[in-house]
Formats: C-alpha cells, structure tokens, sequence
C-alpha cells in the first residue's frame, strides 16, 4: 500500500461480537496510531484518547477498496465442552477501518435532529431517531422495572463528520457514519459488513 492512500483518520466497524469503546486510527510516519473515544461527548463533539502506536510494516493488512483497510490480529476463541471443561484455539480476526469524510448536508445540527429515517441493513430495519427512547414497549417495561435508561440515539461529530450514535444505558454502543443528509435522504456507512453503504430515502411521518 502507498502511503498516500491512507490519509486521513479511519472509524473502526464494529458488530454483535465486538466489545468496548469505538476506535479509529490515523497513519503517521509509517505508524498505526489507534485512538479511543471519550466515554461521553462534550456537547455533541468526540474527543479521542491516545491509546497506542505500531508499525505499519509489522500488521498484517488488506486494501479491502479505497477507503477501507482490514487489520489482522492473532487471539484466542474459546470453547466450553462442559461444566468442568473447556479448550482455546488460536484464531486470527480480522478488523475492518473505514476512512471518515465530511459530512454532506446543508442543514444546522438542530434540523438534523429533527430527521426520522427507516433503515434497512442486511434485512434488518430500524428507526434512524435522534433523542428519543428506540426500544419498542415491552423492552421499555423491563427496562424501566430494571431502572436502566434503555437505548436512544445521539447526533455527534468529528471532524466535520457527523454520526448516529446509540447509546443503551447511557454507554455508546454504536456508531454510524453519515455521509450525506437532507430531509428526504440519508446515507450511511462504517457497517461491519456488506453492503458497507445504506441509502434510504424512507422517512418516518409523525
């Protein structure tokens, strides 16, 4: 891979099996250098934390297109044969990086916020909702017996990027790039797998 191909700072994708804070990484001076998000935003805007530089030359990659590098990592997978025993493999996982862009929309962050979109990834639909509970009602019975906050969505940016941001129990779970938005259509990206890109242009009439 060229240098020049992997300026400017790139979201880590995340799905079901992944844990902990959102990632991204940038690549300077022939280094990866991996930053954590912030557990909370400060008024809508992410800050990073610095969490670790290596070698480029020292991963094992793939170019999967143009804005999107996949970083390989040996780990253990685990297994539980019974109550009393279990046995580990070594297993090699792979992790997708998508490039972050400026988001394209001419709309302020507070008419933004007032979008609804119906989205459909992969055969699985959900509402795009900013500040709002996104749970349906027998969860929020639970939740509310559980005294847990439940799930709502978050508007937030950086670097002029701005993401549909999940929050369940006031923890960020997930993190969706918004490549273009206007009041009948939005696109997103940064999903773990194909199709990387969502196009909706279903909005949700209240």
């Amino acid at each position: 891979m060229k240098r020049h191909d992997l300026n400017g700072t790139w979201l880590m994708t995340m799905d079901g099996h992944t844990y902990g804070r959102q990632m991204f990484i940038e690549f300077e001076n022939e280094q990866i250098v991996h930053y954590k998000v912030a557990e909370q935003s400060t008024n809508g805007t992410l800050e990073r934390e610095l969490l670790f530089k290596e070698k480029l030359s020292a991963t094992k990659n793939e170019l999967v297109n143009e804005d999107r590098i996949r970083l390989y990592r040996m780990g253990e997978t685990h297994f539980i044969i019974s109550e009393t025993e279990s046995k580990s493999e070594d297993t090699e996982f792979a992790t997708d990086y998508v490039r972050i862009e400026p988001t394209m929309t001419y709309l302020t962050k507070e008419e933004i916020q007032k979008l609804k979109f119906k989205i459909v990834w992969n055969n699985e639909e959900f509402n795009f909702i900013f500040n709002q509970i996104l749970d349906n009602e027998t969860i929020q019975e639970i939740n509310q017996r559980l005294g847990r906050k439940g799930s709502m969505m978050f508007l937030e940016e950086m670097n002029e990027t701005y993401f549909g941001s999940i929050y369940d129990n006031d923890i960020r779970r997930t993190m969706m790039a918004i490549k273009e938005i206007n009041p009948d259509k939005i696109i997103l990206y940064g999903f773990p797998a194909k199709p990387y890109e969502v196009v909706s242009y279903k909005t949700i009439k209240t």
